[in-house]
């Protein structure tokens, strides 16, 4: 065979043209038994090697749901397999979704275990991001979207789906269906779920879809290859709380006829030990949107004095029906000036969602505003509902999360705040419309500006208050 032969035939194959003769492809074997180093799969850092339940199942079915903890691999997991598929032939157009459009970019294309880090030399693709695309030497293509737009799954006509984190996108349900519905080209279009397990409706329907097969990992099935400062500061995080069955064994949490806060007992979370600290933060955090109900609460970030870690305290609460912004705020100020704290208030946050119109009056930030100052007012982060009670129930698990008895509406948002129902069943989404749910959304957008992370004091904060938490 001639040179130019030869460079088809390997172009044919998923290669490079160029691609040396003696290539080392030892390295770049995902789905091999075992590694020249004489390792088990799974525990070599040099030659890679997918565990069993990282492997594609035997048998016949459309949908392979890889349900695993924080950091199993399930990423790596996702991008090999696709690689696998472009590489024998099987994927000639496929589809990538993620929760959003930077978590395509930043995790399933060009994170450290996404398609540009998993890829070989000869075989590696190019990611055009305004073109929402992946494409590969030989010619096969992926194309990118996210959780927050089904309809632009309409149309398309694809072989292969890596549907990443599905238990995390906006509009799961809708886009998982459409997405399914283009996945019907070639003569085996198969799809790939990779996620960590959230109480889901459209999840649990996939997984009993008789179509479906489902391998599970935990956290440290994967610890040989992740960093010791990540295990620490997981297991450190969620091990022994309800939601580290979630997090780290991967095990969905069971829905109590829609209660959120299964776990809230006044007996551990209704306490005077919440008042006021004078040697803490006083923040008040406003759920202030276009909602007939405003709500406030008053919390400081301490130390737990038996874990070292950071504790919410909630020693005061507002609530108020049909009042216009500037009186709200007004009426905020002045129950201050009545509390422990003596009016004194260092940061005051507001919901993103404060600088809409409402016919209660004009952009309720600015009104806000001419209250309390420009130089303590901001809105809290934006971020998803379900992160933001995740991180509440989280808090309550450790004993982190304490409210003064004097706070009877928010002690009765965790008894009360509850899932939406459709269907007959209880799904994965609070329920819109009810009193506990403003107290509850002030609470865990407060908490979500001041621990951005879960765990640590967000670094805004002047040195000698943060020190207290390193």
């Amino acid at each position: 065979m001639n040179t130019l032969e030869t460079r088809v035939e390997r172009l044919k194959a998923g290669g490079s043209p160029s691609q040396p003769e003696r290539t080392d492809r030892s390295a770049w074997d995902w789905y091999a038994e075992s590694c020249p180093c004489g390792w088990p799969a799974g525990e070599c850092r040099a030659h890679p090697r997918a565990r069993l339940t990282q492997r594609p199942p035997a048998g016949d079915w459309r949908v392979w749901a890889y349900v695993a903890g924080r950091g199993a691999g399930k990423t790596r997991a996702g991008a090999c397999w696709i690689q696998q598929r472009v590489e024998d032939g099987t994927m000639k157009l496929g589809c990538l979704i993620a929760p959003t459009t930077a978590d395509i970019r930043d995790v399933l294309v060009e994170g450290p275990s996404g398609l540009l880090a998993v890829a070989p030399p000869w075989c590696r693709p190019r990611f055009e991001p305004s073109k929402r695309r992946v494409t590969w030497p030989n010619g096969a293509r992926a194309v990118c979207l996210s959780g927050e737009e089904p309809e632009r799954a309409r149309g398309l006509n694809v072989d292969t789906l890596w549907a990443d984190e599905l238990a995390c996108w906006q509009r799961a349900e809708s886009t998982w269906d459409l997405a399914m519905l283009a996945l019907r080209a070639g003569t085996n279009p198969q799809a790939l779920i990779t996620t960590t397990p959230r109480r889901l409706a459209v999840l649990r329907r996939i997984l009993v879809e008789p179509a479906t097969v489902q391998t599970t990992d935990t956290t440290y099935a994967n610890q040989a290859h992740l960093p010791r400062e990540f295990l620490a500061q997981i297991v450190a995080l969620y091990e022994n709380t309800r939601l580290g069955r979630q997090e780290i064994h991967a095990e969905f949490l069971d829905t109590t006829e829609g209660v959120w806060f299964a776990n809230f007992d006044p007996a551990r979370h209704v306490s005077f030990e919440a008042e006021y600290d004078s040697a803490w933060f006083v923040r008040c955090a406003i759920d202030a949107g276009t909602s007939r109900h405003t709500a406030a609460v008053f919390f400081q970030v301490r130390t737990n004095p038996l874990t070292e870690r950071p504790r919410v305290t909630v020693f005061a609460e507002y609530h108020a029906l049909d009042v216009v912004s500037q009186k709200n705020a007004q009426a905020i100020k002045r129950l201050a000036d009545g509390l422990p704290c003596r009016g004194r208030i260092d940061l005051v946050r507001v919901d993103p969602a404060a600088t809409a119109r409402s016919s209660l009056g004009p952009a309720a930030y600015s009104e806000y505003e001419r209250v309390f100052g420009p130089r303590i007012l901001a809105r809290w982060p934006h971020h998803m509902v379900l992160d933001g009670l995740d991180t509440l129930e989280l808090l309550l698990d450790g004993g982190n999360l304490i409210i003064h008895p004097r706070c009877v509406r928010l002690k009765d948002a965790f008894q009360n705040y509850r899932r939406q129902r459709r269907g007959g069943q209880w799904i994965d989404f609070p329920a819109d419309g009810h009193p506990e749910e403003d107290m509850i959304d002030a609470l865990r957008g407060g908490v979500r500006d001041a621990l951005p992370d879960g765990n640590a004091l967000a670094p805004y904060l002047p040195r000698v208050h943060a020190a207290r938490f390193l």
